[in-house]
């Protein structure tokens, strides 16, 4: 699934972008202005074109402005309910992130979603990127802790098709052997799941350096 595009995994066309522009705020928008929040998916033209033929359908109504004309989606519409849950199917997957981790038997320290998806970059084939901290009192090879990671990698990919890419660390050994590029990825974009935040566990390398 294209997580920064979510309901085109369901209205592959140009009516998702447009779609998924409305769905976003109730505010009357100029097909321009839609065209350019779709971010390139979609041009001004096949813009007004898509507008035209959902306001036939009654999905979005349409309102005189001269010189422009502007467009809201019709939330009184059969279908808008449908639009507005396949528009916002990000938040739905971070919701379910969010209460899967923390309803873990074995709670983590920490588990941070990092990488394209937390950018707000990733495509229909990026992975979903997911950096665990265990705690030190819990072996890597407890049973439980293992189960546990498997079933939510699982989980998610039964969510979104995309696959579920686990990075694991215990807590003792997370600042002296997390990537650099990784650690500053979570620290800037990073979102947390379940337990501390970012600033809680990884040190930023100055600070490094000044207790060295």
């Amino acid at each position: 699934m294209d997580l920064s595009n979510p309901i085109g995994t369901v209205v592959p066309s140009a009516h998702g972008p447009v779609l998924a522009v409305l769905a976003r705020t109730d505010a009357p928008l100029t097909g321009r202005a839609v065209a350019a929040l779709t971010e390139g998916r979609v041009s001004h033209a096949r813009t007004r074109q898509v507008l035209l033929e959902l306001v036939a359908a009654g999905l979005v109504s349409a309102q005189d402005a001269p010189p422009a004309r502007l467009y809201r989606l019709n939330r009184q519409h059969l279908a808008a309910d449908a639009v507005t849950a396949l528009a916002g199917l990000r938040a739905t997957l971070l919701d379910r992130l969010r209460a899967s981790c923390q309803s873990w038997a074995t709670p983590a320290r920490a588990v941070w979603l990092f990488g394209s998806l937390a950018r707000g970059e990733s495509t229909a084939s990026s992975d979903i990127d997911v950096l665990v901290v265990r705690p030190d009192r819990v072996g890597v090879d407890d049973p439980n802790w293992v189960e546990q990671l498997a079933v939510f990698a699982d989980q998610v990919h039964a969510w979104t098709g995309n696959v579920c890419e686990l990075l694991e660390y215990g807590e003792s050994e997370l600042s002296s052997s997390l990537d650099p590029r990784v650690a500053a990825d979570v620290r800037g974009h990073g979102m947390t799941l379940a337990g501390l935040h970012p600033q809680g566990l990884l040190r930023s390398p100055r600070r490094r350096e000044s207790r060295t």
